[in-house]
């Protein structure tokens, strides 16, 4: 291999200089071209991404290099000259910097004064005169000496911190990976991740001087010739946000700068050359005149203004390490650079991205997926997004009223059900194709196997798998058939470490298309009570003032396995003889589990509330929660003991560990129920530690996080087909 590329090197030498190789690859290169630097660094100094780095001296030949090949024109000019002949002379070209580092300041404009030569370069404004990084440094900075074992211990611990970070293995145990996993995140998150691990690192406070300059360089750079642009506010891949938040870093980048140069801004650079549709609208319509991407390329008379290419410059795309400019092989690179493909350019798929949200039957929004799902579609911002339901069965039992977006039925009432799914799913398709939408996402058992189906039939571009639960349903048929669907999905949906295991593990999906979305809760709906309150409701519910009250918020089911409470309660009813028992919920179970009860003698201390649409007075009576589940994807109840400070035992399964820190039993067993649950009452520091962990962790579920997420999960979808 190493004497592969020596040849290769030696070849690209000897005809680079060749006369003739070098009037052909000129004239390839002839045209309008617009170059990429990010930094310029002297000889001792190290740049997180190598990609990103020129030397001095190499900088400084390349000047030279283009000086006698090239007129250097302004950006501006060159964009308003695009295309013209430039009659037998030499063609033009315009330099540009991206992020506005301190170096470009130090080492490139000296340079650049002495050439006589104009460049603009790229700021992201709210990183500009401050001692802030991008996280990418940090993560470099903080991490990059530590020996593999101490990294990978510093990882899992840093992940633990996050609901959204996948379960970390041999595939997210290096820096690079990390990174790569992080840039499909929102930016907050990513931040939040790196300074977490900065902080596990004991690196907080101790990284070295500032990385970006501050805006009196600013200001001298622009009296010495050189321009500047927007790089959005805080450098943020912005198809990968909220679109509205997208919208902001837009335009308010372009407003401050404005207001700290004092000139017009005319151009845009997109962080990371990422733009979609929805981006290239937001940034003509804030104003710009032209934005410029990281695609290869000459600028060319029918490009698009908001989208021009250009060709990006470092020591490895040089050929020359750190010294020179090897000229033959840079003239070859360069020539290939322009002889790519050209970039598609974003389709116009209309100012909205239309969602299609898949499922089978629901008759009410009360369940834990119906729940999600419903605030899933009401937080979607219509300026935005189009969402629709598209139902596999009738609903007839479901008010018209609480649909939270337009919806459409394969089958419109019960004797129009074809019997056969084969015929269903060939409905759905012929439904999806009329629906034309962007994103097809899948929910509940036929929806997820009849959906991704159908929407690979109907070639909708991409197509979301949804895993609410651990499948503690599925026989050996079930099984099969998903296994057989779930790689036909572009992407998975799930809501915590323990179904992101799952997917991969049972439905043989592959990591990088698993993407974790925790649940989401209103927490202004779900405020602690104050003990005043408490004893208020206790009266109202005809409880007594005094004793433990414990709560479980389930549906009366096998699986919620209520019957281990129920033991547990008769174990406990000497220790404590005052205890009471709130079961909120309602289903198969609830004529057996009365049964039990009087079977047991509990009817004075276990009460059965049924279905309640508002579950917040009994949380507010209660002191502990418990939740008793042997299978959960990521309890909602669970959620809200969090949000209401309820310190609470719940059984020893993998999503609960997700959750919560803390009193685990094991499944089933109502003597470890009961220990759990005696040793809670008794332990107040136990309690009072709980509470305080459950409120901060609660914080991570509210729907300003949800719809953070969501967003900017769709966004990026849409960016990947536009």
């Amino acid at each position: 291999m190493k004497q592969a590329s020596l040849t290769g090197q030696a070849t690209r030498r000897l005809l680079g200089g060749a006369p003739w190789v070098g009037k052909a690859l000129r004239r390839i290169l002839g045209g309008s071209c617009v170059f990429m630097f990010h930094r310029v660094l002297g000889y001792d100094e190290r740049c997180y991404d190598p990609e990103m780095a020129t030397s001095v001296e190499a900088f400084a030949d390349f000047l030279t290099w283009l000086g006698e090949y090239y007129r250097v024109l302004p950006l501006d000019q060159l964009v308003a000259e695009r295309g013209k002949s430039t009659n037998g002379g030499r063609p033009s070209c315009a330099i540009t910097f991206d992020d506005g580092w301190v170096d470009n300041y130090l080492h490139a404009f000296p340079l650049l004064q002495k050439h006589q030569f104009p460049a603009t370069i790229f700021l992201p404004v709210r990183f500009i005169g401050t001692n802030r990084r991008f996280w990418q440094e940090q993560l470099w900075l903080s991490a990059h000496d530590l020996a593999p074992q101490a990294l990978q211990q510093l990882i899992a611990e840093a992940a633990r911190r996050f609901f959204w970070f996948p379960p970390v293995e041999k595939s997210f145990e290096t820096l690079p990976a990390v990174k790569r996993l992080l840039m499909t995140r929102p930016t907050e998150e990513a931040e939040a991740f790196v300074d977490g691990l900065t902080e596990l690192a004991g690196r907080a406070g101790a990284l070295p001087g500032r990385s970006f300059m501050d805006w009196e360089e600013v200001r001298k750079m622009q009296t010495g010739g050189i321009s500047f642009g927007s790089h959005t506010l805080n450098h943020t891949p912005l198809p990968r946000i909220e679109p509205s938040a997208a919208d902001r870093e837009i335009r308010q980048s372009r407003r401050e700068l404005m207001e700290r140069l004092g000139t017009a801004v005319r151009g845009f650079a997109y962080p990371w050359g990422a733009a979609s549709t929805l981006t290239r609208e937001a940034v003509r319509r804030a104003g710009y005149d032209f934005a410029v991407t990281t695609h290869p390329g000459r600028v060319k008379e029918r490009d698009d203004r908001w989208m021009l290419p250009r060709i990006a410059v470092s020591n490895p795309i040089l050929r020359c390490g750190a010294s020179v400019v090897a000229r033959g092989r840079t003239l070859f690179w360069f020539a290939r650079k322009v002889l790519t493909p050209a970039y598609r350019q974003p389709r116009r798929n209309g100012p909205r991205i239309k969602i299609a949200f898949v499922i089978d039957k629901i008759s009410e929004w009360e369940g834990g997926t119906e729940r999600q799902l419903h605030a899933l579609i009401r937080t979607l911002d219509r300026t935005y997004f189009e969402p629709m339901l598209c139902f596999i069965f009738p609903a007839p039992e479901l008010p018209p009223e609480t649909l939270p977006c337009p919806a459409r039925w394969v089958s419109n009432d019960e004797s129009d059900i074809p019997s056969s799914m084969v015929v269903r799913i060939f409905r759905l398709t012929r439904l999806l194709h009329q629906m034309r939408p962007q994103i097809v996402q899948s929910f509940f058992m036929e929806g997820v196997f009849g959906g991704i189906l159908a929407a690979r039939l109907s070639r909708v571009p991409r197509i979301v798998g949804s895993a609410r639960n651990a499948g503690y349903w599925k026989n050996l048929r079930h099984r099969i058939a998903f296994r057989s669907v779930a790689c036909l999905a572009h992407r998975w949906q799930c809501n915590s470490r323990a179904l992101w295991n799952y997917v991969r593990n049972h439905e043989g999906v592959r990591p990088e298309r698993i993407e974790i979305l925790p649940n989401a809760i209103d927490l202004s709906g779900f405020v602690p009570a104050s003990p005043e309150e408490r004893l208020a409701i206790r009266c109202q519910l005809g409880l007594k003032e005094a004793g433990p009250v414990f709560v479980s918020v389930a549906a009366l089911t096998r699986v919620k396995d209520l019957s281990t409470l129920l033991h547990a309660a008769r174990l406990l009813r000497t220790e404590l003889p005052d205890g009471h028992y709130l079961i909120v919920g309602d289903g198969p179970l609830h004529q057996e589990l009365q049964q039990q009860i009087e079977h047991l003698k509990l009817t004075r201390v276990v009460h059965l509330a049924g279905r309640q649409a508002d579950v917040r007075p009994y949380l507010a009576a209660a002191d502990f929660g418990v939740l008793t589940s042997r299978s959960e994807g990521s309890s909602n109840s669970v959620l809200e003991y969090m949000a209401m400070g309820l310190p609470s035992v719940v059984s020893d399964i993998a999503a609960n560990r997700d959750l919560v820190d803390g009193l685990f039993f094991t499944p089933g067993n109502a003597r470890d129920l009961a220990r759990a649950m005696l040793r809670l009452r008794q332990d107040l520091a136990l309690g009072a530690q709980l509470r305080s962990e459950y409120l901060r962790a609660a914080q991570e579920f509210g729907l300003d996080k949800f719809v953070m997420r969501t967003q900017s999960f769709y966004a990026r979808l849409a960016a990947e087909i536009s």
